[in-house]
């Protein structure tokens, strides 16, 4: 292109040409972005482990725990504002966080929400034909509010840092994980189609314990109980078993990995087993403990 095509074609679009040493230097900066976003993806795989992951409908999901390690090797800081409460048709409500997540200068807003309309958090009373679905007022508002905070957390930690969408090729390649050293969550429907009520089949997860609390309180006819939730990878799992509690409190006291297999009920994720998913000491054997009662 000689000089009178460049005013030319600058004349009829009002544009001015971008010249061969500038596309040079921007393909050279966008060769050493792709590098730079590899080694960070690489990087923050390397520091997890398979109780940071889980699968999803076949695709390796990174939870609030493999994430807040993640944030801590950047140096991510973060700064979430108060919730937001809509209320909905029918007495459903959802909870929405926002939050700024800081690296090295720049910062990006992420969004976490949770309603009481998702599947996960829906009760129903009854058995199989019969069973029909709870109103909204028997849903738990701290499940969902604690779980729209984790979402976002962990929407912005990984949004920040450009690893969203990763796959099982990345993962083995960098941390040697694979579909079978995960943790399986399928969220299926057993009986009609689109029912929307929730999955009796049993799903296990293997998972580090965060914390185990324990609740009292009393039915609705007075009668006295405790419940305990064992919170593993940012999910809550309930059950009224003590001596389950008790499994996961030494699991956590010990840094011990476990295996939770659990169903998914009105009552939200109910634990059937939880077990020691490492040998632990040579003087231990595994433990163990069904749902009781």
């Amino acid at each position: 292109m000689n000089d009178l095509e460049v005013i030319d074609t600058q004349q009829e679009t009002g544009l001015t040409p971008i010249t061969d040493d500038t596309l040079i230097s921007l393909a050279e900066q966008a060769e050493k972005r792709i590098d730079a976003m590899n080694k960070i993806k690489r990087v923050a795989i390397k520091l997890t482990n398979k109780h940071d992951w889980t699968d999803q409908g076949g695709k390796p999901y990174l939870q609030v725990s493999g994430a807040e390690k993640i944030a801590r090797m950047f140096g991510i800081s973060w700064r979430i504002s108060e919730p937001i409460r809509e209320d909905m048709e029918g007495g459903h409500f959802s909870y929405t966080y926002k939050g700024n997540f800081s690296l090295a200068g720049a910062t990006i807003e992420a969004i976490g929400t949770r309603s009481s309309k998702d599947g996960f958090f829906k009760k129903y009373s009854g058995k199989g034909d019969d069973r029909v679905e709870l109103p909204a007022s028997e849903i738990d508002r701290g499940d969902v509010k604690k779980s729209a905070y984790t979402n976002c957390i962990g929407n912005g930690i990984t949004r920040l840092l450009g690893i969203r969408n990763l796959t099982y090729e990345d993962l083995q390649e960098f941390a040697g994980l694979t579909p079978d050293m995960l943790g399986r969550v399928d969220y299926k429907s057993r009986g009609k189609a689109n029912a929307g009520i929730a999955s009796e089949e049993a799903k296990e997860v293997s998972t580090a314990v965060e914390d185990v609390r324990r609740k009292d309180g009393k039915t609705k006819s007075g009668k006295a109980y405790v419940k305990y939730t064992v919170k593993a990878g940012g999910v809550d799992y309930g059950t009224f078993s003590e001596s389950i509690a008790k499994v996961a409190k030494e699991a956590k006291e010990a840094c011990r990995p476990v295996k939770i297999r659990f169903v998914t009920t009105n009552f939200g994720a109910d634990i059937e087993s939880l077990v020691f998913a490492d040998d632990g000491p040579k003087d231990e054997t595994e433990r163990e403990v069904g749902q009781e009662g």
